[in-house]
């Protein structure tokens, strides 16, 4: 657990969320009627806006003149927010060397939260993510949701509900948030002003529509580069078990994120549409000619169990298993008999 360390630039307005109408609506009804719930829950996809929101109604909450679009930016709050060491604000986020986050950090959140505050403004505790919490440290949590210090709020974000234990989900206000359409995507990308200058708009293109409607998703496949995807399909496609340990220890540090698998899935999708004789619209539009020939490989109902195998594997925690060897196995399998 550690304080918000770190400049961040101004504070973030809600004007500044694009795709998220829906949950910005409910948290602008929120903040307007001046009733704020102990605990929120922000949920969605992984790199569609979350954490971003839950920094900004943060601002919000500390700041000590918002209005309708979140912080003002101009007040002393927004100003100590701006260089990241505002008092009030804190986040929790799983220690590097830990598969979750422990128990001993939400004890030392309750130390601090049991000291007099060192401002009169509310205090927001931020969970990025809350996936990373385990049982033992989410039962230490609940005395916090259902005991708040006066002007205390939590704001845990989720990537994945199933994650979270239901003492937890029952406790919270829940904000659901969606993937974007492919527009805003693409719009969020060129501002973002992290794409490789040699990015050009077929490689945009071709990353947002395999995106999911997810930005930070489309990034991650960008900066893997179009290697990534084929050394996947040779992966599915061609047997080779002494490439196939190479090709996933260069995968190994990309496991640990849950956009790792947006690449081999949006493959396996459109190796079963092809397989099927669709002629519709598939993601890797620039691979056609190459996915159409691995299709024939396979029946239908064998690229279906492959995705299905893959898309169970995602779900494992990251770290907790060992993603790695389960998607080694999945290549291997992919090989055998429909």
């Amino acid at each position: 657990m550690v304080r918000s360390t770190g400049g961040t630039g101004m504070p973030l307005a809600f004007s500044s969320i694009l795709g998220q109408e829906r949950a910005m609506g409910l948290l602008r009804r929120y903040s307007a009627s001046g009733r704020i719930a102990a605990g929120f829950l922000f949920h969605g996809e992984e790199g569609i806006g979350k954490e971003k929101t839950a920094r900004a109604f943060a601002h919000a909450l500390i700041c000590r003149e918002p209005d309708d679009d979140g912080a003002c930016g101009r007040c002393r709050e927004c100003l100590l927010l701006a260089g990241g060491g505002h008092p009030s604000l804190f986040v929790i986020t799983r220690p590097e060397d830990k598969a979750s986050i422990p128990i001993e950090s939400i004890r030392k959140l309750w130390e601090e939260l049991s000291l007099k505050a060192f401002s009169d403004r509310p205090r927001v505790i931020l969970f990025l993510p809350a996936d990373d919490l385990l049982l033992p440290a989410a039962n230490a949590l609940l005395k916090t949701l259902e005991e708040p210090p006066p002007s205390t709020h939590l704001v845990l974000v989720a990537h994945r509900l199933s994650r979270v234990p239901a003492t937890i989900l029952s406790r919270c206000q829940k904000i659901p948030f969606s993937p974007l359409p492919h527009e805003t995507v693409e719009e969020i990308l060129r501002a973002t002003g992290e794409m490789d200058e040699n990015c050009t708009d077929e490689m945009l293109r071709t990353a947002v529509s395999c995106s999911g409607g997810s930005p930070g998703r489309a990034l991650a496949m960008l900066a893997a580069g179009d290697e990534s995807r084929r050394g996947w399909l040779r992966a599915f496609c061609k047997f080779d078990a002494a490439a196939t340990f190479k090709f996933t220890e260069s995968w190994k540090k990309a496991e640990e994120r849950d956009d790792a698998f947006a690449v081999p899935l949006s493959l396996l999708r459109d190796l079963l549409l092809l397989s099927s004789g669709s002629n519709g619209a598939i993601m890797n539009e620039d691979m056609r000619n190459e996915l159409g020939s691995a299709a024939a490989r396979k029946s239908p109902a064998g690229w279906a169990r492959a995705m299905k195998m893959l898309l169970e594997t995602s779900r494992m925690p990251p770290k907790q298993f060992q993603r790695r060897l389960a998607v080694e196995a999945l290549i291997f399998r992919s090989h055998g008999k429909d």
